[in-house]
């Protein structure tokens, strides 16, 4: 459980942790595999979230998805390259819900580089990554007792 204070703190300073699906880039479900590796390694993408055309959270791609989904099914370049995406999806990512607590959060960013943030529909948010929960914990460690006195308890 995250002190009260450090909670207010902590989300005082989080006022841009949630980046907007529309300031992202985005495949779609249905973009053909060799689009989609053109635009991740030209943009320097690792990794992207993908979503249908209504906008639900499908997963996530990488270059390394896509190549291993064409080892896995034996496809040669010209296969794949033509093939949807939406089936090279990578599903392991966790998403978290857009009113998920800042502990639950937390606890998710430790495996993740961002997570995935998704509305009650599963409509596709945004994302929080672990450099703006670290930006903010930053600010905490070194703003903190501006604000606040930290006063030992009594044994």
């Amino acid at each position: 459980m995250i002190a009260k204070e450090f909670e207010e703190f902590i989300l005082s300073h989080l006022d841009h942790y949630l980046i907007p699906a529309e300031e992202l880039a985005v495949f779609i479900d249905t973009h053909n595999a060799d689009h989609v590796m053109l635009l991740l390694a030209n943009n320097g993408y690792s990794r992207v979230p993908v979503i249908t055309k209504d906008k639900k959270y499908v997963g996530t791609i990488s270059i390394s998805d896509i190549m291993s989904y064409q080892t896995k099914h034996h496809l040669a370049e010209w296969e794949l390259t033509q093939m949807d995406i939406g089936l090279m999806v990578n599903d392991k990512i966790e998403t978290i819900p857009d009113t998920a607590s800042l502990t639950d959060t937390m606890h998710k960013l430790v495996d993740y580089p961002f997570l995935p943030v998704v509305d009650k529909t599963n409509t596709f948010v945004g994302i929080i990554t672990r450099k703006s929960i670290l930006k903010a914990l930053n600010s905490l460690l070194h703003d903190f007792t501006e604000n606040y006195n930290i006063v030992p308890k009594d044994d």
